[in-house]
């Protein structure tokens, strides 16, 4: 029986269609996941670029940190281990009583950099609520006045007075702390800082940053500058009394006045140097600024000066100045001072700078009068003085203590100063600067 042939089968069009399509899907899903495994391998990259530029960042802050002071700008470029991906480059230079570091770290494209105001951490030694110079006589105490923590006195010792109707409030003379002899000479300064500060005060045309200073009157003719810290400074100078009226000045921006500068509560000011023979801060200002003078500093009621703010009464060692009244700074009541408040007038008994602390004023950091100081309200910190004083409506005390008071346990145990009072080598950041003003990250210590 003849058998009869199959007819042959064949693939429907379509089924071509669907391999080509399934090819084409898995072509696409095969490039989509190795354009992913590309893109993920080129963000751990950038991440851990990120990471190291992170950690050389935070290692150069820590070189800074341990830096010793300077009074001229010192640029240092360097690899951290000995390789080409952990360069980093290092920046110090003055700024009133402080120094500004900028650290900076890069690798090929991409760089990170910081600026901050270094502080120096107290020793020991420095961790005292009071110092007063011993000039053979006692100090006496009356009202609400209080002393907590290590003081230096006088030989003479201390004693409870009866001024003005009030007796002293307390049984014990000192609190949480124990009493030293103090010496005729109050702790040495650092007069490197002193005089970087001194150019700025001289009078006349002879100082060299008048070549670099532009005219207040004429180049400020906006309401606001800002100059930022990793570039160079700007230097304003007025050669007649100026008054800052609702302007905002941010950064790194000196004004010198040779007469007066008076700021207003509308005034905006944030790290900012002020120098002129008289400086005025009126009622309700607020604001971050070092301001120095030679012949008067004065605060007005309820401002607040953020830290780090420092307030100086600088003595220029001239023949040829003539002081018509004693200088002074006067802190008015309800006022907040979060920095530090010196003066430095050796010398002279005729020439006694005075520092007046009235009632409800308070200071978290340092005070340091060479020279009297009328203490009635409170320091949360460091007192040294050569000799107190205290003027009633009857009369006029020598070493007389009312309503004043001095704790050191109140100070925050982040405090760094100046290296104008510690001149040893543990820093820690005090501000961040160069950033959101709203969103600073926060203080760092460094410990070796």
């Amino acid at each position: 029986m003849q058998q009869i042939p199959k007819s042959p089968k064949y693939l429907q069009g379509g089924a071509l269609l669907f391999a080509l399509l399934l090819a084409i899907l898995i072509g696409v899903t095969t490039g989509a996941l190795l354009l992913l495994l590309q893109y993920h391998r080129q963000y751990a990259t950038n991440l851990l670029r990120q990471e190291r530029l992170q950690q050389n960042l935070a290692s150069a802050v820590s070189l800074l940190l341990t830096n010793e002071t300077t009074n001229d700008g010192d640029t240092a470029r360097l690899s951290l281990f000995n390789g080409e991906l952990d360069s980093v480059m290092l920046i110090q230079k003055p700024w009133g009583v402080f120094d500004v570091g900028i650290a900076s770290a890069f690798e090929q494209g991409d760089s990170l950099q910081q600026a901050f105001v270094i502080g120096r951490v107290p020793e020991d030694s420095e961790r005292y609520a009071l110092f007063l110079a011993d000039e053979y006589r006692p100090l006496s105490i009356s009202g609400d006045t209080r002393i907590q923590g290590d003081a230096y006195l006088p030989e003479a010792g201390i004693r409870k007075a009866y001024i003005e109707n009030r007796a002293y409030a307390s049984e014990d003379v000192i609190f949480d702390g124990k009493i030293l002899h103090s010496t005729p000479t109050l702790p040495p300064i650092n007069t490197t800082i002193i005089d970087r500060l001194l150019p700025y005060l001289q009078p006349g045309d002879s100082a060299a940053w008048r070549q670099d200073a532009r005219d207040w009157f004429s180049a400020y003719t906006q309401d606001s500058i800002d100059v930022p810290f990793a570039g160079p400074a700007l230097l304003l100078h007025a050669p007649d009394s100026v008054a800052i009226d609702g302007q905002v000045i941010h950064g790194q921006v000196l004004l010198i006045s040779d007469k007066a500068i008076t700021v207003t509560a509308s005034a905006t000011l944030d790290n900012a140097l002020l120098f002129a023979p008289t400086v005025r801060f009126e009622e309700g200002f607020k604001g971050r600024v070092q301001a120095f003078a030679r012949d008067s500093l004065l605060v007005g009621r309820n401002c607040e000066l953020r830290y780090p703010s420092a307030l100086g009464l600088v003595n220029i060692p001239q023949d040829s100045i003539v002081y018509e009244f004693q200088p002074f700074i006067q802190i008015d009541s309800a006022s907040v001072v979060n920095g530090l408040v010196f003066s430095h007038y050796p010398g002279s008994e005729q020439l006694l700078a005075m520092v007046g602390i009235a009632p409800d004023v308070t200071v978290h950091g340092q005070v340091y009068a060479d020279g009297l100081l009328e203490l009635q309200g409170t320091v949360c910190g460091r007192t040294a003085c050569r000799r107190f004083t205290l003027q009633t409506p009857s009369s006029l005390y020598e070493n007389f203590v009312l309503d004043g008071v001095m704790d050191y346990t109140r100070l925050s145990p982040h405090y760094g100063g100046s290296p104008l009072f510690h001149a040893g080598r543990l820093g820690n950041v005090l501000t961040w600067l160069d950033t959101d003003r709203n969103e600073q990250p926060p203080i760092v210590n460094h410990v070796p």
